[in-house]
């Protein structure tokens, strides 16, 4: 039970991958103040937890309101030992096609809402002096995808924030890193273009997509007193798919 008792806030828990970070943690002992914008969904995944383990929050990290709302749920009763920062929301959008307000859009949900929700649970962090931050990214944060560069561009700048944080947060012993998952069937809110899964399967070193279970793993770890001495780290755990290469060269090196 390496997180008993422990405080711990998940955003985006709706999706595939911030219900088994949710699942995991519980499993782990942790106390949960879960968020989502979606409250049918929030209150089914609660129903599926150990009973008395999850506060849930619904909010919109679009809105300010909302986030403000948020942090002070997180830090009412004193800070909280971890902070998963996995909302987001990934369109898929032809470059040339984006609007002003689906950028806006995509950059406020993915980026400015972590941004603030470090600010907020982080100055409780400082001053209890300890805590741990995972923003989850991805590797389209350095994987160019023609459908996907605003959903890429917050999260390359979500991993500059996490260094940023880092250096902020480390002398009062809060941890910041971030944890890239690879794509799952189900982490995309937004309808897949035909043959994308299979062409992300494709790219990953592992021929494999990610999964839920595998993602919180890594998550773990980061929030654990095994990571104590990582910090602005960037932690790939989504089979090799964030590593630039030639088509086939991966297939015609082993062979």
């Amino acid at each position: 039970m390496r997180f008993a008792g422990q405080h711990v806030v998940i955003t985006g828990v709706a999706g595939v991958y911030g219900r088994g970070l949710a699942e995991a943690f519980a499993r782990e002992g942790a106390r949960l103040l879960l968020s989502d914008g979606d409250a049918a969904a929030l209150a089914a995944l609660a129903n599926a937890l150990p009973p008395g383990r999850a506060v849930l929050h619904p909010a919109d990290l679009t809105d300010d309101a909302a986030i403000d709302g948020l942090i002070a749920a997180a830090t009412g009763k004193g800070a909280p030992q971890v902070l998963i920062n996995n909302a987001g929301i990934y369109p898929f959008i032809p470059l040339m096609d984006v609007t002003g307000a689906e950028w806006d859009r995509i950059i406020s949900a993915n980026t400015r809402a972590p941004f603030r929700l470090m600010q907020g649970a982080g100055l409780a962090m400082a001053a209890a002096e300890r805590g741990s931050i995972v923003n989850v990214t991805s590797a389209a944060a350095e994987v160019h995808r023609g459908n996907g560069v605003p959903y890429g561009a917050s999260k390359c700048a979500l991993e500059y924030l996490t260094r940023a944080f880092a250096l902020e947060l480390g002398a009062s012993c809060v941890r910041v890193n971030s944890a890239r998952p690879g794509f799952a069937k189900g982490s995309a809110g937004n309808p897949m273009p035909a043959g994308y899964a299979e062409a992300i399967r494709a790219q990953s070193l592992l021929s494999a997509l990610s999964t839920p279970a595998g993602v919180a793993a890594s998550v773990m770890f980061l929030c654990s007193e095994a990571a104590r001495f990582i910090t602005g780290s960037i932690l790939d755990c989504g089979g090799g798919v964030h590593i630039n290469r030639r088509a086939g060269a991966a297939t015609a090196a082993r062979g």
